[in-house]
């Protein structure tokens, strides 16, 4: 018989968060963070990534109505936004944008916001 080893995903390399009419605050700790998803409706989602790695891109399916996520990230990661958006706004207030243009540690921000938000920043 060949046997092949199966790989068992760390659940903690991925997120799932959902708020109605609340709010959640997450950190993340995992080495090789791989994606997620977040969906508010009324509610908020705050995200702390500062202890946390990725290799590579890592994709976040953000869906919000009337609602707010934010993400706070490594100074060493890019951000890049794909998301369909109506009445609702993507701040990017960290410091030292251009600087992460060279790394190989993306963050990709999908999803539909409608009437919401979303703030990247480095710190608390």
């Amino acid at each position: 018989m060949n046997f092949q080893p199966t790989v068992i995903p760390n659940p903690n390399d991925h997120i799932n968060a959902s708020s109605i009419f609340s709010g959640i605050k997450k950190t993340i700790f995992s080495k090789d963070f791989k994606g997620g998803k977040v969906s508010n409706v009324f509610g908020s989602t705050e995200l702390d990534f500062t202890n946390a790695d990725l290799n590579g891109i890592a994709v976040i399916d953000i869906s919000q109505a009337f609602g707010e996520t934010t993400i706070t990230i490594p100074a060493d990661w890019r951000v890049e936004t794909d998301a369909t958006q109506f009445f609702s706004v993507v701040d990017d207030s960290r410091d030292n944008i251009y600087q992460t243009k060279n790394t190989d540690k993306t963050l990709v921000l999908k999803g539909v916001s409608i009437f919401a938000s979303v703030e990247i920043r480095n710190s608390l």
